[in-house]
């Protein structure tokens, strides 16, 4: 019995990145006690990191996904400020808080500025809420993401993702056009670093192609962690 246990967690960690068992507040908690002291992190710093944990998760979002968060806002050196404006985009989602708080996390983790990843997860919450549903935006997001897209690359490919679920097509074709327009321009480009540049200087032209966003689009505070993924 107990080799049965051992090999389902051993699994489970595998497939997953942790283990079979929740995270409590508590021992998400601790973790950022642990990590802040390690990183030496300022005051204001760590104190904004356990308050946004406790802010995403009393707003709906899992303890590991708020905890996820949080972790990889430290890891890069995330600024508090940063982090409650990228918390917020994330609080805007409505009933896709935990599908945005996992596109947070990977912008984070892949080096993508808190602006950008406040932008993207915006865009995010303001999809679904206008009809998307939650996995193909998150798999739409999440595959620019992975693959390094310049962030208004991304946000310009899921508007028209949206436009096209809009116009009728269905979400797992419009999902599969999104993603090949996105490998189609990183593939043109000869130059990674030249893209992601031009996305940071403005190229964001088409974002609103798809849909319309209204008044507020991206505000919120801070230039980011301080630089592109490259």
């Amino acid at each position: 019995m107990n080799k049965l246990l051992i090999t389902i967690v051993a699994v489970s960690t595998l497939i997953f990145g942790t283990t079979a068992f929740a995270l409590t507040l508590d021992e998400a908690k601790a973790n950022i006690d642990k990590q802040a002291t390690e990183k030496k992190l300022d005051a204001r710093d760590h104190s904004q990191a356990t308050a946004t944990l406790h802010s995403l998760v009393e707003k709906g979002v899992p303890v590991e996904h708020a905890y996820r968060v949080v972790e990889a806002s430290m890891d890069q050196g995330m600024k508090g400020k940063d982090l409650a404006a990228v918390a917020r985009s994330i609080e805007a989602a409505g009933g896709a808080k935990k599908e945005a708080a996992e596109v947070a996390a990977q912008a984070i983790q892949h080096k993508y500025t808190a602006r950008e990843t406040e932008r993207m997860t915006n865009t995010y919450g303001k999809t679904v809420a206008a009809g998307a549903p939650a996995d193909k935006t998150s798999q739409v997001m999440s595959g620019g993401i992975n693959k390094g897209v310049g962030a208004g690359r991304i946000m310009a490919a899921t508007n028209a993702y949206a436009g096209e679920i809009r116009s009728g097509t269905a979400p797992d074709k419009a999902a599969e056009n999104a993603e090949r327009t996105m490998d189609r321009e990183r593939t043109m480009q000869h130059d990674p670093d030249r893209t992601r540049d031009r996305d940071h200087m403005g190229g964001d032209s088409g974002m609103d192609h798809g849909m319309d966003h209204g008044p507020g689009m991206g505000s919120g505070a801070g230039t980011g962690t301080g630089g592109s993924r490259r």
